[in-house]
């Protein structure tokens, strides 16, 4: 007849199995919390788990107040006793509890766990308390390791941002230094990819990103559009930075459901502007196409065909600007407030998230800029002319600039500007070429406010905005957010003569 197992025996038996399950509950998700609240359980009473730093408490159940009071007030003596390693565990009786206060790891800097139970704390559990501290210590150095690494990685994200807005400025010497800190070096040719999907997705897009394009692009998530990420790659021609090849695209686009990607050309590091509108623009052709990626096509720059008179008549249009001096050593100077216009020109509402500055604080610097000016920011045509005249001043000029001997008119007076605006507005087949120019000229002219635009064309907002979409699906160039082709497009209205109807 076989004997019946000794009371000591299943409690053993018992206590193994508490064992086991702490070691299970240690190794997964929140372990420290999940340790914590087995040995409550446990013992039918409460855990306090102290780390060294100050807010590194984890209570269980976690309205647990009366025992974190006690661990800051009379048990303070005890657990900074403990911690420090000059007693080895301490043993107190308050309130009506049993507490136990042990430490947990080496000493001097390691948290410290505190248990208080109603009734004694008996041999068995002083013995289970024991077994628990080396996993409850490897899951604390676990959940450190990991909120040091999202702190790693914060900062990472903000020296990358950081990095991506000096490029954006155009201080390229300070973006090669600030680069420097995380590597890889920034490349002297690059080109821009802007990656899009659903906000929420992000957390998956960016790893993938890296590893399409390598260790030596910079994948940044874009601080004004949540939806985007931002890739600053080599442009190819040598076997340590190769090119993406288009495999590797598709591959990217298909295995992230949802994801578009706008592809800009080779452009030096200092152009990195112009290359992020190219993948900006290339964007909006992605949307409308089943492969989901574009490439930008280049149709010329205005800017290159102005030359030095186009330069001149910029520094007259700014001049004033350009001059500006604070009253006060804190506020903007003429540089951040050239910078602050054409981030708001580009971006409208939006740059106050890619200067890092309060919306409040972007209204300021928009009505000094207006009032040094003398212009009315409200009116498209000056938004036009103004963001111009910033492209062509690709250097920071010396204040008090002579004005331009030339006006816009005369500067547009040209056959190859006039050419560069047959050019551009090409792709606009003739059936329907007529239609929708003067859907745009009529949205430019009520400065793209849509319901008084629409009002005047006599269709409903909806309609207007379809067929906007549709010239910006067709000249392949972003029309309704920024940075925007508009202004191009206004400068191209400005000077196309439509031939009359035959």
């Amino acid at each position: 007849m076989p004997s019946r197992p000794t009371r000591t025996n299943t409690s053993r038996h018992t206590e193994d199995d508490h064992l086991r399950l702490l070691c299970q509950e240690a190794t997964g998700p929140d372990g420290v919390r999940r340790v914590l609240e087995l040995l409550a359980r446990r013992f039918t009473g409460e855990v306090v788990l102290t780390g060294p730093g100050e807010g590194q408490a984890v209570a269980v159940p976690s309205d647990t107040g009366r025992l974190l009071r006690l661990v800051g007030g009379e048990l303070a003596e005890d657990v900074a006793r403990v911690r420090a390693g000059h007693v080895d565990a301490a043993a107190v009786h308050a309130g009506g509890h049993d507490i136990a206060v042990l430490p947990v790891g080496p000493p001097p800097a390691r948290p410290v766990l505190v248990v208080a139970r109603r009734g004694p704390l008996t041999a068995e559990h002083r013995r289970f308390l024991a077994a628990a501290v080396n996993p409850l210590w490897l899951c604390w150095r676990t959940a450190v390791a990991e909120q040091r690494a999202e702190r790693l990685d914060a900062a990472d994200a903000t020296v990358r941002e950081a990095v991506l807005h000096l490029l954006m400025v155009g201080d390229v010497s300070g973006a090669r230094r600030t680069a420097a800190v995380l590597r890889p070096e920034l490349p002297d040719l690059a080109r821009v990819y802007v990656i899009e999907n659903a906000p929420d997705s992000r957390a998956r897009l960016s790893p993938r990103c890296r590893d399409v394009f390598g260790e030596a692009a910079w994948v940044v998530p874009c601080p004004v559009y949540s939806g985007h990420v931002i890739v600053i790659a080599p442009a190819g021609g040598d076997e340590r930075r190769p090119a993406p090849a288009t495999r590797l695209i598709r591959e990217l686009v298909e295995t992230v459901p949802g994801t578009r990607m706008g592809i800009g050309l080779p452009v030096a590091l200092r152009d990195i502007p112009i290359g992020y509108k190219q993948a900006f623009h290339a964007l909006s052709v992605a949307r409308h196409r089943s492969e989901r990626y574009a490439r930008f096509s280049p149709r010329g720059e205005l800017g290159e065909l102005l030359g030095h008179a186009g330069r001149a008549w910029a520094a007259g249009t700014l001049a004033p600007l350009l001059a500006y001096r604070p009253a006060r050593p804190r506020d903007p100077d003429a540089f951040e407030l050239l910078a602050t216009l054409l981030s708001w020109l580009e971006f409208g509402a939006r740059a106050a998230s890619q200067l890092k500055i309060h919306r409040n604080t972007l209204a300021s610097r928009l009505h000094r800029v207006g009032a040094e000016l003398d212009r009315d920011l409200t009116r498209f045509a000056v938004q036009s002319e103004l963001h111009l005249a910033l492209q062509l001043i690709d250097e920071r000029p010396h204040p008090g600039a002579a004005a331009g001997a030339i006006g816009i008119d005369e500067l547009f007076d040209r056959p190859e500007v006039r050419r560069w605006a047959e050019t551009l507005l090409s792709p606009l087949p003739d059936a329907t070429r007529r239609t929708l120019l003067t859907t745009v000229r009529t949205w430019f002219r009520h400065d793209l406010r849509t319901t008084a635009a629409a009002a005047d064309l006599g269709i409903s907002a909806h309609g207007l905005r379809k067929r906007l979409a549709r010239v910006e699906e067709l000249l392949g160039r972003a029309l309704l957010v920024g940075p925007s082709a508009r202004y191009d497009l206004h400068h191209a209205l400005r000077v196309h003569v439509e031939p009359a109807r035959a």
